[in-house]
């Protein structure tokens, strides 16, 4: 049988780390999209089918606070993960109330992310089936 090939967005204005997430996520097999911002991630979302979403919260024109009600609009069952270098995001209500899948404190431990990328997409895939 053949494998399901997952199509992810990555949102992230830091360009360095962009292309580490890029290089770590094709590296297991998935289709990357990136934006730079939050208004990016709202143009992509109208053209693209995506499977999972991974954004990091302060971004330049729009944020992830601003951004992700806005996605669960059109998407409420749209996987996101979070990754932040603000200590205690975690906890923040207004991210909670987003309905996140998970929470990364930068430097992110990339063998954690990409776990936690495997199960939630299997899991989707699971449910598919």
């Amino acid at each position: 049988m053949e494998r399901k090939m997952f199509t992810l967005l990555l949102a992230e204005d830091e360009e360095a780390s962009r292309l580490l997430y890029c290089e770590e996520l094709l590296e297991e097999g998935y289709r990357v999209l990136t934006a730079e911002n939050g208004l990016q991630v709202l143009g992509i979302l109208e053209d693209q089918k995506v499977d999972l979403l991974l954004t990091d919260i302060k971004m330049p024109d729009m944020h992830a606070l601003e951004m992700i009600p806005l996605v669960r609009q059109d998407h409420p069952l749209l996987p996101i993960l979070v990754a932040s270098a603000f200590k205690g995001m975690e906890n923040d209500f207004a991210l909670r109330e987003c309905h996140i899948q998970g929470f990364f404190a930068k430097p992110v431990d990339m063998e954690v992310l990409k776990r936690t990328i495997r199960q939630i997409l299997e899991g989707k895939l699971a449910k598919a089936s």
